[in-house]
């Protein structure tokens, strides 16, 4: 759907709001080992993603001296190989007649969107083959607070560290939750932040919503997750000389909290007297370790 922009207007406007949106829908990434990096990749798509392992090397015996492993971080080498975007167009006709616009809505719409796609590609790796079989298998009209704590017990069970738990669900099963919590007479009123170290606690657990996660047949609605089970890394990527040259603007803007960046390319087309614009985000994305990780999915 085309769109006027007034001359007026900076790009920034729309960036701005895009990020803002951005960053609100992808707060999910903050219980993955991610990287955000707001300098642009040049001559190699490639980022080193640090991670914790879930398992640490064994205690030593002191024997006059001592010895030490390599480190306690391992890490992945992961590819930007990913882009997705949204576009924004309009023509010179539409320009001049300049109808009613609102920069930072249009801003909002395409960031929550770009967001949302992103992260749905992520969350496609959480299959029985790369994590297991599912660790609880309830309906979202059935999972409550014991389910919670049957997670909790599987993660103990494989002896993840009471730290850096995160859980993601889908906004039903995360309703019915909050209904059992309340009518055993607890607090469900759980209050969400843009910002993943905000999010509320719940057992142990950093709880976050996603209504979007991919529905496969495999019926995967949630699932506990420590940070190396996905690793993923966003990064601007630089055009070609040759492309840039060729377009009339390429910027990207950084959220100064998260470092996650966004790009904004434009350029126009004298064939069809139209303006073109892209808002872009580079990322790509590997699972980790599959013992970090544990599915909720459907019971039918």
């Amino acid at each position: 759907m085309a769109n006027n922009i007034d001359p007026a207007l900076k790009r920034a406007v729309i960036l701005k709001a895009a990020m803002s949106a951005f960053k609100h829908r992808l707060v999910s990434l903050g219980l993955f080992s991610t990287i955000f990096k707001d300098i642009p990749l040049e001559g190699s798509n490639d980022i080193e993603v640090p991670y914790y392992p879930l398992v640490t090397a064994a205690s030593k015996d002191y024997n006059g001296t001592y010895e030490f492993d390599e480190g306690d971080l391992e890490s992945k080498k992961i590819t930007v190989n990913k882009r997705k975007y949204q576009s924004l167009t309009y023509t010179s006709e539409e320009k001049a007649r300049q109808p009613y616009f609102d920069p930072e809505q249009l801003g909002r719409l395409k960031g929550a969107k770009l967001a949302e796609d992103v992260l749905c590609d992520i969350l496609s790796c959480v299959t029985a083959e790369n994590f297991g079989a599912a660790a609880v298998s309830a309906n979202a009209d059935e999972f409550d607070a014991d389910n919670v704590i049957d997670l909790e017990t599987a993660c103990d069970e494989s002896d993840w560290p009471d730290a850096m738990r995160g859980i993601i669900i889908k906004s039903g099963y995360l309703g019915n939750l909050k209904k059992n919590i309340v009518s055993s007479g607890g607090e469900g009123n759980f209050g969400f932040s843009p910002i993943a170290r905000n999010l509320p606690d719940l057992f142990g657990f950093k709880l976050s919503k996603f209504n979007r996660i991919p529905n496969s047949a495999e019926k995967l609605s949630g699932f506990a997750v420590y940070p190396s089970a996905i690793l993923v890394a966003l990064s601007p990527v630089t055009p070609a000389a040759e492309v840039r040259r060729a377009l009339s603007s390429y910027d990207t803007y950084t959220d100064p909290e998260t470092n996650l960046t966004l790009e904004y390319r434009a350029w126009g087309d004298p064939d069809t007297d139209s303006a073109k614009a892209i808002i872009e985000c580079n990322y790509g994305y590997a699972p980790g370790e599959k013992a970090a990780l544990k599915r909720i999915c459907a019971s039918n």
